[in-house]
């Protein structure tokens, strides 16, 4: 009895999320780590009629995925380390990505989180008044001086690289100065939708980036047609381009003379004479 009062809301809960699966256009995860609870509820009421969010238990998702039957929505659970919650969407992926991702703000380093970029400074001046600010600045590892009553940035500077730890000197030096160099909000990572599970680095890309793609890839499908002498809508055009230019060659070649060749066989004719008629004024 014990496990049947246990295993029933766990039942209510996968069953939930199925229909939520069957129900949406497309399926995103999230993480939801270190997000604060306000900008979270904020997020939510700027999906609200397009998609729903929800926090999830991963194993009960990963339940749900797996009553899908589908093999590849099963790759979704490659996404799903620390906290996450579910995107039901209605929207398509690349919409989805850019509403989520224009929802991150920037944010001031406490010291202790990683960069994710190259923290760089420029060399410039600051607001910053002269005074005790500048030993600070020069601590934290910034060459910084005093010009004309200014605190100044010497020389450019990275200050933290990606993937590196910002120090507790390194933030307090980046708060006097005004610079947010974190993004809080939802951590977009992956997307699914029609059989396609979209990763972050592919929704992320520009529109004109991803034409680009596709132009490419359509010119290296051509090149590869055109190799394998394979015959279809884009290379028959190019093969029959190709057979009669082969035999205008070969027909001039040969002095064989054809509505589409003898135009080319009087003209190297006349080159011919006119070459011949240049060596015998010589001669004579």
């Amino acid at each position: 009895m014990k496990e049947n009062r246990f295993s029933e809301p766990k039942d209510v809960a996968i069953k939930s999320l199925s229909e939520d699966i069957k129900n949406s256009k497309s399926i995103a995860l999230v993480g939801i780590d270190r997000v604060p609870g306000k900008q979270f509820q904020e997020i939510r009421k700027s999906l609200r009629g397009k998609a729903k969010i929800k926090v999830v238990k991963k194993t009960l998702l990963k339940r749900a995925f797996d009553g899908m039957n589908n093999e590849t929505i099963r790759g979704m659970e490659n996404y799903m380390d620390g906290p996450v919650a579910a995107i039901f969407s209605k929207e398509n992926p690349f919409r989805l990505f850019k509403e989520i991702e224009a929802s991150r703000t920037k944010a001031p380093a406490k010291g202790g989180e990683i960069a994710p970029e190259d923290i760089i400074l420029e060399a410039k001046p600051t607001n910053l008044k002269p005074g005790p600010v500048v030993g600070e600045l020069q601590k934290a590892g910034i060459p910084a001086s005093i010009d004309q009553g200014r605190v100044v940035i010497r020389k450019e500077t990275v200050l933290v690289k990606k993937g590196d730890k910002i120090s507790k000197e390194k933030a307090i030096a980046l708060s006097k100065l005004e610079i947010l160099p974190l993004e809080i909000g939802l951590d977009f990572r992956a997307a699914y939708e029609d059989g396609i599970v979209f990763d972050k680095s592919i929704l992320g890309s520009s529109t004109q980036n991803f034409l680009n793609k596709l132009s490419s890839g359509h010119s290296r499908a051509i090149a590869l047609s055109i190799h394998l002498n394979y015959y279809n809508g884009e290379t028959t055009p190019i093969f029959l381009s190709n057979a009669y230019r082969h035999a205008i060659a070969l027909s001039v070649a040969a002095s064989y003379p054809t509505k589409d060749s003898i135009r080319l066989l009087l003209a190297r004719g006349n080159s011919i004479a006119v070459s011949l008629e240049g060596k015998v004024s010589k001669e004579a």
